[in-house]
C-alpha cells in the first residue's frame, strides 16, 4: 500500500514540475528580453494598425522637407498610405511609408497656431524621433525628452484604440 501512494505522489510530483516548466517557457515568451506581456500586446496592435493603414490608407505624400527632417527621403516626397482624424482645428494622423513599412509617422497639427509635432516610430512602437515645426520652421529634437516621450505615447495609444483596439 505504501508503494502505490509513493507512485501516485512521484507522479503528481512529475506532473507539477512539468506544469512549471511551461509556465516558466510561456511567461519567457510573453516576457521576451525582459518585456512585459503589455508591451507585448502593445507591439502587436501596432503591427495591426501598421498593415490595416496599408492596406485601407489614404494614399498621401509627406512633403520633401518633411521627409528630410524624419530622414526618411534627402530632399524628395516619400508617399505614405494614411489614416487622418481632423476634430476642430486639430489634426492627427497615422502615415506608413510605402517604400518601407518600418517607417511610420505619428503627427500632431494644431491649425490655428500652424505647429506640427512628428513623431517617427515602427511596427515596434519605438520612438525613433521626434520632429517640431514651430512658425515654419522644423527642428530635429536631438534626444527626445519625458515630455515628448509623454506626448507621443497619448497620440500611438489614440491610434492603437482607433486602428486597433484591445479585445478585454
Amino acid at each position: 500500500m505504501l508503494r502505490a501512494n509513493s507512485h501516485r505522489w512521484c507522479v503528481v510530483v512529475l506532473v507539477l514540475a512539468s506544469v512549471a516548466v511551461l509556465a516558466s517557457a510561456a511567461v519567457g515568451v510573453a516576457q521576451q528580453a525582459g518585456v512585459p506581456a503589455s508591451t507585448q500586446a502593445s507591439r502587436k496592435r501596432m503591427m495591426q494598425a501598421v498593415e490595416l493603414t496599408l492596406q485601407q490608407g489614404v494614399p498621401a505624400k509627406l512633403p520633401p522637407h518633411i521627409a528630410t527632417l524624419l530622414g526618411l527621403t534627402k530632399g524628395a516626397e516619400c508617399p505614405v498610405r494614411q489614416g487622418v482624424v481632423r476634430s476642430g482645428k486639430q489634426v492627427q494622423g497615422f502615415d506608413v511609408s510605402q517604400a518601407d513599412k518600418n517607417d511610420v509617422v505619428i503627427f500632431f497639427v494644431d491649425e490655428s497656431t500652424s505647429n506640427q509635432t512628428l513623431f517617427l516610430t515602427s511596427p515596434s512602437g519605438a520612438l525613433r524621433r521626434v520632429v517640431k515645426v514651430q512658425a515654419g520652421e522644423g527642428q530635429v529634437a536631438a534626444k527626445p525628452t519625458a515630455e515628448d516621450r509623454k506626448a507621443f505615447e497619448k497620440e500611438r495609444q489614440f491610434w492603437l484604440d482607433r486602428l486597433a483596439p484591445a479585445i478585454p
